[in-house]
């Protein structure tokens, strides 16, 4: 079941660390569906929920709401009851909340003002750019100096603490810490690399690029001048206290300057008749089985053409041991499938008992290849794929049965079970 839903983008690092923390610890967590940055956290519905506007957000399983990075991150940690997080003693506790702290006061918010002046979302200074550059300079060497007798930062396992700032550097090394001085900091890239290549962690942050100059301020181009007989009244130059709020209003969400990606193939594909979104919503609003209920819509709106259903079926279910691990597997499955959610709806269970389970399930994907999809999870290849045909009787059983969460298979009943919208 999941812990709640969280309202973040991909790329927001702050959103990044409480993924990453829920996935480090074992915790599902279900992202807001549709979200739109800038849009929905405008909209009355969001600020009766989240007063501030601003992201990450949580509401949980139980209704509680709240906001603000290490509110969230402190919360989740504290829910994986068995993990390391929030460390053993009150003076871990205390050493962890100093940590997270000294990352987001020190050299988070340093560095993000100076990719303010770098994006021109407030008005360039060269004294004020060099002051925040070397207070973030002066804070990583604070880092590096106290990693380097140690592993981690506070005990000799993953803490809260080391989610937080290694999301932290994952912010700063794209555009402002360059080889340079990577390369006076041995320490903190070791640290950086250690958890950001855990593998419940790995997926979440993706590659990180390291530039190889830290990025410079570049002005904007001059407007060409009007001619003389067409010449406007000149505007007013932005106040720099306007320009600062609308900084300020913008801080829930990073901006820097990257590389176009690639489009997707997938969003080459010829516009579908049934929106994925739509099914989505209808799944989670009706109850599945019966009249009225969300597969009848299905039935009514499928696009045969648009999309593809596939059994899927863990290849490893030997090695399965306690219900709530396995579902653990499946939740980290599917957050390693998270750059396809717009591409991808499933249903996933455990069925059977300890120690005698399989994992089995079906989704709904677009296109009518599976691996275009599936592999943006590195362990995809750990699960087999099979297509379903609605036109035959025992394929369109399992589907619905994967859906209501009633399918039985060689006897192993559905134990536990989560759905990916």
């Amino acid at each position: 079941m999941s812990a709640g839903t969280l309202w973040t983008t991909p790329a927001q690092s702050k959103g990044l660390r409480v993924r990453a923390v829920a996935a480090f610890g074992g915790i599902d967590i279900t992202l807001a569906e549709g979200y739109e940055h800038r849009v929905t956290n405008k909209t009355p519905e969001y600020t009766s929920k989240f007063a501030s506007g601003k992201i990450p957000a949580l509401e949980t399983s139980s209704g509680f709401k709240f906001f603000e990075t290490t509110a969230i991150a402190r919360y989740i940690a504290g829910l994986a009851k068995n993990s390391t997080l929030l460390g053993s003693s009150a003076e871990d506790q205390a050493l962890i909340d100093q940590w997270v702290s000294f990352a987001d006061d020190e050299i988070y918010d340093n560095s993000r003002i100076v990719n303010l002046f770098l994006t021109n979302q407030i008005p360039y200074s060269k004294p004020g750019d060099n002051f925040f550059r070397d207070r973030v300079t002066r804070n990583l060497t604070v880092l590096e100096s106290h990693l380097a007798s140690r592993t981690f930062l506070v005990t000799e396992r993953i803490t809260l603490a080391d989610i937080s700032v290694a999301s932290v550097l994952k912010y700063v090394f794209p555009f402002l810490v360059d080889a340079s001085q990577r390369a006076q900091l041995p320490n903190t890239v070791r640290f950086f690399n250690t958890i950001a290549n855990q593998p419940s962690i790995q997926p979440i942050f993706g590659e990180t690029k390291f530039v190889e100059k830290a990025q410079q301020y570049t002005p904007p181009p001059k407007a060409a001048k009007p001619a003389k007989e067409a010449a406007p009244a000149a505007p007013k130059e932005k106040p720099a206290k306007a320009a600062a709020k609308e900084a300020e209003d913008e801080e829930e969400e990073e901006t820097v300057r990257e590389e176009p990606k690639p489009k997707n193939p997938l969003d080459l594909l010829p516009k579908s008749s049934m929106p994925l979104d739509d099914w989505k919503r209808a799944y989670s609003n009706l109850d599945t089985r019966g009249p009225g209920g969300s597969l009848e819509w299905l039935y009514q709106h499928y696009d045969a053409e648009g999309y593809s259903l596939w059994k899927v079926v863990y290849k490893y279910n030997e090695e399965l041991e306690v219900i709530f691990k396995s579902s653990n597997l499946i939740g980290g499955f599917f957050n390693r499938l998270e750059a396809s959610r717009k591409y991808l709806f499933g249903s996933m269970g455990v069925l059977g008992t300890s120690n005698d389970s399989i994992i089995a399930g079906a989704f709904i994907a677009r296109g009518k290849e599976y691996k275009p999809v599936f592999d943006v999870a590195p362990d995809w290849e750990s699960y087999d794929f099979t297509p379903l045909d609605l036109s035959n009787d025992a394929d369109k059983a399992y589907f619905e049965a994967a859906l209501a969460w009633d399918l039985e298979i060689d006897g192993k009943k559905w134990a536990d079970g989560k759905v990916f919208k």
